[in-house]
């Protein structure tokens, strides 16, 4: 009995969900406190070792749900403090305005807000646009934020939140995206001879590639991961997005609706994946692409459907071990690069990722970055990480990004 097999039988025989996310330790699977005791029997009836990595899951979601800021952490101009504060002037008070500090990083923002911030950003820097470049299945704008547009530079691309219930994936987006756009602007008011990493790009950053899906997640059900596209004569609703891409179509996906890894009926069968495609081919000189998930701390080159190596692997996986190396130095935290069967394992294949999507659409350097389920203190949290941990997320993912930019722009 292969692997696959073994696994789908502790699935039936157990009752419980096989969340289809996988890491260098396996396969996670959802189980109620009557399902658990069935499936640990089971594993060890077929010699398969597990663990229980949440016993209250319901609780963890409470709890996290609870560090959510109620109110807006972006505050408009119009409602700053009018009393003695009016006092201060100069660099102080402007700097009290900025987008910068009317975003704390501290927890987990609705979708709302997050556009507002993508605005705020815009209007406080001339070097910032904000996109609409399509709409989701529910009508929201699908948005992606530009630096340093028509300059005629290299691009770089990046997308997050594909998948709804990986929040820490757009959270670290906005951090590193805050951290790109402030330094700039400071870059902007300096006399400076020697451009930084920053000015060499055109970055293309897409926060949140599914914010029906991520929104539903943070009112209805924490655990969501697909769109919410619906379907006639089906009383199931999404489609896993990052299934929804031509390259392995239906590699590691599922043709029933419920699944979560539904593939969709055909590729780009979605307004959100369909808009990500429109919205690449209109783009020239693309060098790097990078879409930001969670979660097992890896570095993933293609191909991620198949074991076969990719023609440009040798190149790719030199890449993928400097930039994780470069993580580790800034950060301390390791990173595992590697192909998706390489880090995964068996698992760990699947059709109609992004990444590797973009490879074929002629990107040089295409890579997804899987952030971590860890906190700082080595507890594991799976999908459910403290917001405290988005700027320590983030830091890593700007390490990675600034690192990869430097290395395309040196090939």
């Amino acid at each position: 009995m292969n692997e696959t097999a073994e696994l789908d039988g502790l699935e039936h025989e157990s009752g419980c969900t096989t969340l289809h996310e996988w890491s260098d330790k396996g396969i996670g699977l959802l189980c109620d406190r009557f399902q658990s005791p069935r499936l640990k029997r089971a594993a060890k009836a077929k010699h398969i070792p597990s663990r229980v990595a949440a016993r209250n899951l319901d609780r963890l979601i409470r709890e996290e749900e609870r560090s959510i800021e109620p109110r807006s952490s972006i505050q408009p101009r119009s409602a700053q403090p009018q009393n003695s504060r009016r006092r201060v002037k100069g660099a102080r008070a402007q700097r009290r305005q900025s987008p910068r500090n009317m975003l704390s990083h501290n927890s987990y923002l609705d979708v709302d807000r997050v556009y507002r911030f993508l605005d705020d950003l815009q209007a406080k820097y001339s070097h910032v646009k904000v996109k609409n470049y399509g709409k989701t299945f529910e009508g929201r704008d699908l948005k992606v934020v530009v630096v340093n547009e028509g300059r005629g530079l290299p691009k770089l691309f990046l997308d997050a939140g594909i998948h709804a219930r990986e929040w820490i994936s757009p959270a670290s987006t906005l951090f590193f995206l805050d951290r790109l756009t402030t330094v700039l602007g400071r870059r902007k008011t300096r006399a400076t001879l020697q451009p930084t990493i920053g000015e060499k790009f055109e970055w293309h950053i897409i926060p949140l590639a599914n914010p029906d899906g991520y929104q539903f997640s943070r009112t209805s059900d924490r655990m969501w991961r697909k769109n919410r596209r619906r379907f006639r004569n089906s009383k199931c609703v999404g489609v896993d997005l990052n299934r929804n891409f031509p390259q392995g179509y239906g590699i590691g996906a599922s043709t029933n609706h419920c699944s979560e890894v539904y593939q969709g009926p055909t590729p780009f069968s979605e307004a959100e994946s369909k808009a990500i495609k429109d919205y690449i081919d209109k783009l020239q000189n693309i060098r790097v692409a990078v879409s930001v998930h969670s979660f097992g701390n890896v570095l993933i080159y293609p191909w991620g459907y198949t074991s076969k190596p990719h023609p440009n692997t040798k190149e790719l996986r030199r890449i993928a071990t400097s930039v994780a190396n470069a993580v580790k130095n800034i950060t301390g935290e390791e990173y595992k690069p590697g192909t998706a069967k390489q880090v995964f394992g068996n698992w760990g294949i699947a059709g109609g990722a992004t990444d590797d999507y973009y490879i074929t659409k002629g990107i040089l350097y295409s890579f997804t970055m899987e952030l971590p389920e860890k906190s700082a203190d080595g507890k594991e949290h799976g999908f459910l990480l403290p917001p405290s941990n988005i700027k320590r997320v983030g830091r890593h993912l700007s390490a990675a990004l600034t690192t990869l930019a430097i290395m395309a722009s040196n090939n």
